[in-house]
């Protein structure tokens, strides 16, 4: 999923449009709660806020379960009936069918808060499709595991092992934050951290619905930004001799998005790029670069580039 946007900091506040807060859970009324990073790299200083809607003290007893059940009238209410017989909460989810007629998969985030441990749930669940009880008759399969999702949220987006060094800045802040008239509010000891951060500061907003997060990053306020589509061939290099050519006029790329049109044919490749620092003006952009892609061997094809202009 394509989950990105940009928006300006005034005051304290950032505006979280509802094209990237909605998918995510963050909408007015919304407890928010937040941590804070700091990357360090070649003289280098960046910052980072993570917002989840989940209570850190929660994440220990979430997890990933996957129920797979007959496509029939009533699967999806003994699952229900299930977990919610166990005090178990149901948080996002999705259902989908996976054979018309014949089966269903049921993928969701579950809240074993009050129940106790996943391993105690598969052993209740094998228990009841052993003496093939006519209470989940229609699910076939369970499958679950700790969901890890507090990775993200309290360990930042670097792996073990990089060169660029993160420190969390400040502890989690366990005082949720509520979203209003679409708006967060920065906690005044994040900003009193940040270095150089000013009113105006561009914040670039990166969804991460595997870990159900939202990453704010601040760019300079004067940083100019494009969003640039191609179609290009479905096969090895093809997205190397687009982003060879966007390099070589320091076009620095902030977001790749790829999707496949038709296999071993042809592709899209959404871009966002910054052009701040690039070697020829924006006016001058789509042509040069039009005529860079039309001596490329196959179906390259530039549809746009057009400046995204922040309020």
């Amino acid at each position: 999923m394509r989950l990105w946007d940009f928006a300006r900091l005034k005051g304290s506040k950032i505006k979280i449009s509802e094209k990237i807060g909605k998918p995510l859970g963050l909408v007015d009324g919304s407890q928010v709660f937040s941590s804070m990073f700091r990357y360090d790299y070649n003289g280098r200083t960046s910052y980072e806020i993570v917002l989840s809607t989940f209570g850190p003290e929660n994440y220990r007893e979430i997890c990933d379960a996957t129920f797979y059940m007959l496509d029939v009238p009533g699967a999806c209410a003994q699952i229900a009936k299930f977990l919610g017989d166990r005090n178990i909460d149901i948080l996002n989810s999705v259902s989908l069918s996976v054979i018309s007629n014949v089966c269903m998969m049921w993928k969701m985030l579950v809240d074993l808060s009050y129940y106790g441990n996943y391993e105690t749930l598969q052993e209740e669940f094998a228990k009841l499709k052993q003496e093939r009880s006519s209470l989940v008759d229609k699910v076939e399969a369970m499958e679950i595991r700790p969901s890890h999702i507090s990775d993200r949220y309290t360990k930042g987006v670097i792996p073990p092992g990089s060169s660029i060094r993160t420190k969390t800045t400040r502890k989690i802040h366990r005082t949720p934050s509520i979203i209003k008239n679409g708006e967060f509010e920065i906690p005044s000891e994040y900003l009193e951290t940040i270095e150089g951060i000013a009113d105006g500061q561009i914040v670039m907003m990166v969804g991460d619905t595997d870990a159900w997060i939202l990453s704010l990053t601040f760019l300079d306020p004067h940083t100019e930004l494009v969003e640039i589509d191609f179609v290009i061939p479905d096969k090895p290099g093809a997205i190397y001799e687009i982003t060879r050519i966007l390099a070589n006029f320091n076009i620095n790329l902030v977001s790749v998005y790829t999707k496949v049109l038709v296999y071993y044919d042809t592709m899209t490749l959404e871009l966002v790029g910054d052009i701040t620092n690039s070697n020829i003006q924006i006016e001058d952009l789509k042509e040069t670069i039009k005529e860079r892609v039309s001596k490329l061997k196959g179906k390259y094809e530039l549809i746009r580039i057009e400046k995204i202009e922040i309020p």
